[in-house]
């Protein structure tokens, strides 16, 4: 896609509830390369959301692999550059992505290299996402 294809907030909203969705279903790579489309369009300051959302979903993939340091590096950087956009930002809850996310890395950090495929996976949170709230607000921001 072209930076232009996201000019339509209908089209970004698609976008995002698309990765959002991916992520859900923990296809963590696959939701990483559609929000990086985003991503890679936005020049305004709101691309660190992606980008949050990128490596949160880059931690939990190092996670499927027994990445102990990927995975610990990935989540805390991730929810470091979701912080700016609590409590919610484009319909995302983003306050509790941030809590679940790090509650896992603790737990991670705990479980140590050697134990990290101890770790419930059960544990990994969803994305709480409101679509018509991500549009009314995507719509104000174009």
């Amino acid at each position: 896609m072209t930076p232009k294809d996201f000019s339509n907030s209908s089209v970004l909203v698609a976008t995002l509830a698309k990765g959002i969705e991916q992520f859900n279903r923990h296809r963590f790579f696959e939701c990483h390369e559609t929000l990086e489309d985003i991503w890679r369009a936005e020049r305004r300051p709101l691309r660190q959301f992606y980008k949050g959302v990128i490596q949160v979903a880059a931690g939990f993939h190092h996670l499927g692999r027994n990445n102990w340091k990927g995975t610990v590096n990935k989540l805390e950087s991730g929810t470091h550059y979701l912080e700016p956009f609590r409590p919610r930002y484009l319909g995302v809850d983003v306050q509790r992505l941030i809590d679940e996310a790090r509650g896992c890395r603790s737990t991670i950090v705990e479980l140590g290299r050697e134990r990290i495929s101890e770790f419930d996976r059960s544990r990994i949170p969803t994305i709480a996402f409101d679509e018509r709230e991500a549009a009314e607000e995507a719509a104000r921001l174009a």
